[in-house]
């Protein structure tokens, strides 16, 4: 998914926020991320939730009886010089690893909604 889409920063007003905006178009927003991986995850038969914040969307996934952590949106960044770059550091984390690298609130969410990663 990454590597076939851009992140749109311009698009204020939540346009290309569903899955097949990052697998036709090749753009979207955090929504459109999560949304086309759910997909993926799902017919390959992984539990997964959508986990959202105040201004964030990202997966939660259950892989090996743990659950992890999964942002594309993040792991794809956007540059001052539009070049591609793909991270991975959102890429399977644990909870403690996800609040230790986001400083910005953007991955604070309500952890008694989701009672499974407890």
């Amino acid at each position: 998914i990454i590597n076939n889409a851009n992140y749109d920063v311009t698009l204020e007003n939540k346009k290309h926020s569903k899955a097949d905006d990052v697998l036709i178009q090749k753009r979207g927003i955090c929504s459109s991320y999560t949304d086309a991986m759910a997909i993926f995850l799902e017919k390959f038969d992984i539990n997964n939730y959508k986990i959202a914040s105040t201004n964030h969307v990202w997966n939660l996934v259950y892989i090996d009886n743990t659950w992890l952590h999964l942002d594309l949106t993040w792991d794809d960044p956007v540059s001052e010089d539009n070049k591609d770059i793909l991270d991975d550091k959102y890429f399977l984390i644990s909870t403690d690893k996800l609040l230790t690298l986001d400083k910005s609130d953007s991955h604070h969410f309500n952890k008694n909604l989701y009672l499974e990663i407890k």
